[in-house]
């Protein structure tokens, strides 16, 4: 479990880096070129994904103390693929934004509702 988590982080440390940093590319990516701006709200998703890697990587660590924060971030995950929808991208679906919600999110909400149920179950016993 401890691993998962861990790549967890990372994984969402390496996107949150190139979201913050690299705002316009982002949505010019996710856009297929339709749009080449990015906003502000773009920033504070890479600074929120950053966030999200921070909180996968102490729960690794401090697994029994820190899992009940895997329910925040499997909501965050899955509210993560309506905000890009619907606030940066304007409701503009492309092939590029199905990706990013299935490996981005999507992908990561089952192996951490399996974490997030065996912490309860641990937690509770």
């Amino acid at each position: 479990m401890r691993g998962v988590l861990l790549l967890a982080g990372i994984y969402n440390l390496a996107w949150g880096l190139f979201i913050y940093n690299f705002p316009a590319a982002f949505v010019n990516w996710l856009s297929q070129g339709a749009m080449n701006e990015g906003s502000s709200l773009v920033t504070y998703q890479g600074l929120g994904v950053l966030l999200l890697a921070g909180v996968f990587i102490w729960t690794a660590i401090y697994f029994h103390k820190l899992g009940y924060l895997i329910w925040p971030a499997i909501f965050l995950k899955v509210a993560g693929g309506p905000w890009t929808y619907f606030i940066l991208l304007d409701g503009l679906f492309t092939k590029r934004f199905a990706f990013h919600l299935i490996m981005n999110d999507l992908i990561w909400v089952i192996p951490l509702t399996i974490i997030a149920l065996r912490w309860t179950k641990v937690s509770r016993a």
